[in-house]
Parts: C-alpha cells; structure tokens; sequence
C-alpha cells in the first residue's frame, strides 16, 4: 500500500477508534447492505473500489460546509464503509 492510501487508511481507522458500539453496528448493516448492492449491480469489491470511496468521503467532507446539520458524519460513514472492505481483504 503506498504511503498516501496508508495515511488514509489509518485516519479513517482512528475516527473508526471513536465511535460507540451502536455506530459501529450501524456501519456494519451498512457494510452489508452496500455489499448485497454492489453484488446485485456486478461490482467487485477490491482495494481500488475501497480506497476510491473513503478518498471520496473525505474529500467531500473537507470541502462541504455545514448548514444546520452536519453532513461530515454520512461521509464518515462512507469512508469506514471503504476501509470495512478495504480490510477484509487483509485478513
């Protein structure tokens, strides 16, 4: 893994760190969910798909500006998503 995909991987990993039991359920039902779509869609999960949606969750997060509410949580939420499939490829 080269040092950027690394540095990402270990920051999503450490906001991953944070989150209370219940999120971290939730994002697996996610996780599951998204992997029943993407089969159904004839997406293979691999490490480029993976690291394209935790890139693209946090971009977005850094530029989106808050209004009201705070969108930087649903990104959150997609890049752990990519780091989940990202890493089990790892195991």
């Amino acid at each position: 893994m080269s040092d950027a995909r690394g540095d990402l991987t270990e920051l999503i990993k450490s906001q991953l760190a944070e989150r209370d039991v219940c999120d971290v359920a939730a994002t697996y039902l996610l996780e599951v969910e998204l992997r029943e779509r993407l089969a159904l869609l004839g997406v293979e999960i691999n490490q480029d798909m993976s690291v394209a949606l935790m890139a693209v969750a946090m971009l977005l997060a850094e530029k989106s500006p808050e209004f009201g509410g705070d969108c930087r949580d649903a990104l959150g939420e997609i890049a752990q998503l990519g780091l989940s499939l990202l890493m089990e490829g790892d195991i």
